[in-house]
């Protein structure tokens, strides 16, 4: 009878409980200190970009930049350091557990509350979705779309109550491609696809890619504080 006591109080304690947040934030290494990476592929820009945060390519060229408050690293030791921590912090992201499956198309006033999310298809995103962190700073959003990741103009990701870009983390199995407009928060890592942000886009966070490659035009990009 204690037992089963036990095990129903356990029960009640749990869902008493229900926003904790179990998504862990991958390492990101040296690769936290880019803003624009690509392991295996050219960065290049058009247009007048405001860029903070290191840039470079592993392999391939970073051409046409500059407005750029950080290193530019081309197939040299800090970008064969960032290619491996990379590829690690792609690993811990692709190893997480989902606990929510959204539909493909994410925003429309949206709400998310931390943890790991996982679409097994394509995604877009339109107009806003909202990141609400429940007041923990430390709360962890990881959104794994396994498929392409595309935004309608003007979309926009909100935080509330505590969230921060920092705690953000996009794994997008295919190309991500922003239209003019789109406010992206967090880090995202594209793999084996490339990445293009459009004329008027803003990144706080950081867009890296396995193997691809990106290209901008016009946008304000940093890395996250935190």
């Amino acid at each position: 009878m204690k037992k089963n006591l036990l095990t129903i109080v356990t029960a009640v304690t749990m869902l008493s409980f229900p926003n904790i947040n179990f998504a862990q934030a991958p390492t990101l290494g040296t690769a936290a200190e880019f803003v624009l990476f690509s392991t295996n592929g050219p960065v290049s820009n058009s247009g007048i970009s405001q860029i903070t945060g290191n840039v470079g390519t592993n392999n391939g060229s970073s051409t046409a930049f500059g407005n750029v408050n950080g290193v530019m690293h081309d197939a040299d030791g800090a970008s064969a350091q960032c290619a491996a921590d990379l590829l690690i912090a792609y690993n811990q992201l692709a190893s997480t557990t989902a606990t929510f499956f959204p539909a493909p198309l994410l925003g429309n006033g949206q709400i998310l509350i931390p943890g790991v999310y996982s679409i097994a298809s394509a995604a877009t995103l339109n107009l806003d979705l909202i990141l609400n962190a429940q007041s923990n700073a430390n709360a962890v959003f990881i959104i794994k779309i396994e498929g392409p990741l595309s935004t309608n103009a003007s979309s926009k990701i909100k935080l509330i109550n505590g969230a921060q870009a920092c705690n953000v983390f996009w794994k997008v199995e295919g190309l991500v491609s922003m239209a003019s407009g789109t406010s992206m928060k967090g880090t995202i890592i594209a793999n084996n696809a490339a990445i293009n942000m459009s004329t008027g886009d803003t990144l706080e966070g950081r867009a890296l890619s396995t193997a691809g490659a990106i290209t901008i035009d016009g946008v304000l990009a940093y890395t996250p504080v935190g």
